[in-house]
């Protein structure tokens, strides 16, 4: 769940509040009197401020969150700046000596740049994700970023006009959000996590054009990763079984244990699904049960925390596109204190350190150029 004091934090970076002094000293102006400051510094192993707060609780701050999260949008503008830049393999050998740049190609995107492969004598493009998108790369990474952190659309168009001097309308950003949530689903749908023995399942209610649809969600207990989701205008055994056959399609290996609440439809499906995997367990969790479905519930108040900024969607396609993307948020890019601050996709194996929304583009556009060319 983003905390009230990250949510201030970000507010205080798109007031412009944070002031870099060195490399690991900032100062950060107080939100009630803009003649008070604090200063927020790393301490070796932590980020430390002198605001009341801070010493008293020895929790992030507000400030320190302000910071944090200066950062990450400097680390975003370092890598739009070297996409372009970076060694690029060969398709063919895979090699990376011997590539050279030769010249543009005319695209329908615009100019791409072409290599030329020594050893393979053989020609190439290498895309980097963002064709056709004008130079836009860095406003769109920012817009993927703190629209999953629970700014509206309109709040990062003002961001985006005040800080970077960029005029662009909320529907253009939901446009960007909408195309690269879609591409990167593609790519990591194909990805198969190595989940635990013990799965959580559980369902909640969003709010669509003022009817109530239910959503969906299949959580590995040790890794905390959400293996599979789905959006539903019933409660029904049906929906139940979907998101075990997709989670099931999903993982590495299936589990020995599912953990519900005692709705019937769970119970049916699980047995007409996973009746012939030996042996599976069924728990239907509650209030005296000594095991709880508490992790799945916590996962709802995440989801639900982000989701008090749009309070209702316009229809069943804008909230897929929502769940789709805050997928991948938690999965890849939200660090988890149960987890030691690793993501979810760490701790299932299918990468080795938190991927950013560039990355993970750069990796879906890669992934698709390679199936085209195979």
């Amino acid at each position: 769940m983003v905390s009230k004091r990250e949510n201030k934090g970000i507010e205080l970076f798109l007031k412009g509040a944070v002031k870099p002094l060195t490399s690991t000293t900032f100062i950060v102006e107080s939100e009630s009197s803009p003649n008070k400051q604090y200063i927020v510094q790393w301490d070796r192993k932590r980020w430390t401020c002198t605001c009341e707060d801070y010493l008293k609780s020895r929790r992030k701050c507000k400030h320190i969150y302000g910071v944090c999260y200066y950062l990450t949008v400097r680390d975003l503008e370092v890598g739009v700046k070297k996409i372009g830049d970076d060694q690029v393999k060969c398709p063919i050998c895979g090699k990376e000596d011997g590539v050279i740049k030769d010249g543009y190609s005319e695209t329908r995107s615009g100019l791409v740049q072409r290599y030329y492969c020594k050893k393979c004598d053989k020609g190439f493009t290498a895309r980097t994700g963002f064709e056709g998108m004008h130079g836009q790369a860095l406003a769109i990474l920012i817009s993927l970023d703190l629209y999953y952190r629970g700014l509206s659309l309109r709040q990062i168009a003002e961001h985006l006009q005040s800080v970077y001097n960029i005029s662009i309308s909320h529907g253009t950003i939901y446009g960007w959000i909408k195309r690269y949530v879609s591409i990167i689903s593609k790519y990591v749908s194909k990805l198969n996590p190595r989940t635990s023995d013990r799965w959580h399942a559980d369902d909640t209610v969003v709010r669509v054009s003022g009817r109530h649809l239910r959503v969906w969600g299949l959580l590995d207990s040790e890794t905390r990763f959400l293996v599979a989701k789905n959006i539903s205008e019933s409660k029904s055994e049906e929906e139940v079984i979907k998101i075990l056959e997709e989670g099931l399609n999903k993982s590495a290996n299936p589990p020995t244990e599912i953990i519900t609440d005692s709705a019937p439809q769970y119970a049916s499906a699980i047995h007409k699904m996973l009746s012939g995997i030996d042996p599976i367990i069924h728990v239907q969790a509650g209030i005296s049960t000594p095991i709880t479905n508490n992790k799945m519930e916590r996962f709802y108040e995440t989801l639900k925390q982000r989701y008090k900024t749009i309070r209702s969607f316009r229809n069943k396609e804008g909230a897929e596109l929502f769940l789709n993307g805050f997928q991948i948020h938690y999965n890849f890019l939200k660090g988890h204190k149960a987890l030691l601050g690793r993501t979810p996709a760490e701790a299932a194996g299918i990468t080795s350190k938190p991927e950013s929304w560039l990355s993970l583009i750069r990796k879906s556009k890669s992934n698709d150029d390679a199936l085209r060319e195979s």
